[in-house]
């Protein structure tokens, strides 16, 4: 079913290699960069953020030209055999402090319509990014960021041939990320494993962990170059897309919640809103966040932590019954009870007044990733007028989804930590 391929990857020099540079020319995706972080990783003027980010009064056009110039200087160079990348994290858990490593491997799958469930999503994605990337595709015909995909294989088999090729004289280049993240990648080029591996996945389906929008992207672009060659046989470049996979048994996979914060609604929407929130949740108020966190920690399913800013309430709501859900959405939606299909539903549609279209534009939302301090945000921050404190959705609801072919609200996921951008890259046009 799903068909990968190995590739000669394209990657910054050895010699900037050697010289311990990589860390200063790579990038976070494109998607969570923030302002700051764009300005400290575009001091230097070779680091691949200009182009992923790159986007001018020429669209996407400067920044590739940027991007063909440096391979024309060498100062990035492509790989002389096929291979499979080895790609290891070694990270903390925010808050908690455990240790942990995830370990998967860059490949080049086939490109698939979902409705074959071969590819399979799991969140609702916002159109305007997908176009973003599309413009981006056709200026560099370039994959520069790899799509994070998931598999299941309980033998753990593809693993143990990972494992046993993190060999020293495999090691491409590793280096240590702002957030104190450890990455390495390792080549693999023996054939007889790259074989081994593919013949593993080939009857498994792959799921979008992270990258929904690159992978939109990736269909459209390969409809695009398909319709203007006359749709021929056989496969074509853009017919594959990179991806980094991980087993979802792998000790190192991990989710992390994405918090909500409200800003801009008219005061009148927030006011009573504990009050307001009693008709579908019991409410737990306490005087501080110490002592929500703590309810929070050990709260029966379907709890959020909230504060009211503008009241200066800390408070937890726990959906009085799961009853609720099977009316609002139906008892066919298998996400019908996920914290955030009840946060989004109840909360932003029913009591707030955000409905579903405007959501999906981010008017009144934003939204914070688990790798930084909500309570610190939630304190600091004076623009926002409700904080919602997320748990973090389990890896069995997100199988639950795919395997139904139905997706989870926008963010319900947090996989972290990241897949790098330009550690890999891949040019569509020379294969």
């Amino acid at each position: 079913m799903a068909v990968l391929k190995p590739f000669r990857g394209y990657h910054y020099s050895q010699r900037l290699i050697e010289k311990g540079h990589i860390g200063e020319l790579v990038a976070p995706p494109y998607d969570v960069i923030s302002r700051r972080k764009k300005e400290l990783l575009a001091r230097n003027p070779q680091n691949i953020v200009h182009v992923i980010l790159g986007k001018d009064d020429s669209g996407y056009q400067n920044a590739a030209k940027l991007f063909r110039n440096w391979l024309a200087k060498e100062v990035i160079e492509r790989d002389s055999l096929p291979a499979f990348y080895v790609y290891e994290q070694e990270f903390t858990v925010p808050r908690s402090g455990e240790k942990k490593v995830r370990t998967g491997f860059i490949t080049l799958v086939r490109i698939e319509e979902f409705e074959k469930r071969i590819i399979l999503p799991h969140e609702k994605t916002m159109p305007k990014y997908s176009q973003d990337r599309l413009e981006l595709l056709r200026a560099t015909e370039a994959n520069l960021e790899q799509i994070f995909g998931i598999f299941n294989e309980s033998t753990m088999e593809v693993d143990s041939l990972l494992e046993e090729n993190k060999k020293r004289e495999n090691l491409l280049m590793e280096f240590v990320d702002f957030d104190g993240v450890l990455h390495r990648i390792f080549r693999i080029s023996d054939t007889r494993v790259i074989d081994r591996i593919r013949r593993l996945l080939n009857p498994r389906t792959i799921i979008l962990a992270d990258g929904h929008h690159r992978y939109e992207t990736s269909l459209m672009y390969r409809q695009e170059v398909r319709e203007k060659l006359g749709d021929p046989p056989g496969d074509l470049p853009a017919d594959y897309v990179m991806m980094t996979l991980v087993n979802l048994k792998n000790p190192g996979l991990l989710v992390l919640p994405t918090h909500r914060l409200i800003h801009g609604l008219p005061v009148e929407r927030i006011k009573d809103f504990f009050k307001r929130c009693e008709e579908y949740f019991v409410v737990h108020l306490f005087e501080g966040e110490e002592s929500m966190e703590l309810f929070l920690e050990q709260a029966p399913p379907n709890t959020i932590g909230v504060y009211d800013k503008v009241e200066g309430t800390w408070g937890c709501i726990t959906l009085r019954d799961r009853r609720i859900m099977d009316e609002k959405l139906g008892k066919e939606d298998v996400n019908r009870y996920l914290d955030t299909s009840v946060l989004h539903k109840l909360v932003f549609e029913e009591i707030l007044g955000i409905d579903e279209e405007t959501q999906k534009k981010n008017l009144y939302i934003d939204y914070l990733r688990g790798t930084k301090d909500v309570f610190q945000i939630a304190n600091e921050e004076n623009e926002y007028q409700l904080v919602f404190v997320m748990k973090p959705t389990p890896l069995e609801d997100v199988e639950r989804a795919v395997h139904a072919f139905q997706r989870m609200p926008q963010k319900s996921t947090y996989f972290y930590p990241k897949v790098w951008s330009g550690l890999i890259m891949r040019l569509l046009e020379e294969e």
